[in-house]
């Protein structure tokens, strides 16, 4: 049984910008939205640290927010949502196969952006795999 982390928080409408940060940093870390105000993540030493310090950023941005742990017992299973987070990442991973395939390509920016997305990739989803292998074969056309 998974464990997960839920962020729920409330920020004033005004000024836009903290929300706009706080957004930013839920995508970031590759966070769920499972409902309205409702923020996912599986949990593990890195996403419960992730999320206590956006939950202290958020009331210092003058907002409010809970975070809380659960397992599920009723309605979606770990399995489904597990797979919408492999769905979103492999989103992300489709996108830099794509400029991996394109001509000229800045190898050091790809492999920086592989290394952002492989750090939320919480379940380790075989294109991941792909996408490393790629990454490897493209570097040895550089030598």
């Amino acid at each position: 049984m998974i464990s997960w982390l839920h962020l729920t928080y409330k920020m004033p409408r005004k000024p836009s910008s903290p929300r706009v940060k706080v957004w930013r940093k839920l995508k970031s870390l590759g966070s769920f939205h499972l409902h309205e105000a409702i923020w996912l993540l599986p949990k593990n030493a890195y996403t419960y640290e992730q999320f206590q310090w956006l939950t202290v950023e958020i009331k210092d941005l003058g907002g409010e927010a809970t975070m809380w742990e659960s397992q599920l017992h009723f309605g979606l299973s770990d399995k489904e949502i597990s797979q919408l987070f492999i769905e979103q990442i492999n989103e992300s991973y489709i996108e830099l196969l794509k400029q991996l395939d394109e001509e000229n390509i800045d190898l050091v920016s790809l492999s920086k952006k592989y290394q952002r997305i492989k750090r939320i990739d919480y379940f380790k989803t075989p294109l991941g795999l792909k996408v490393r292998e790629k990454m490897i074969q493209r570097r040895s056309e550089f030598k």
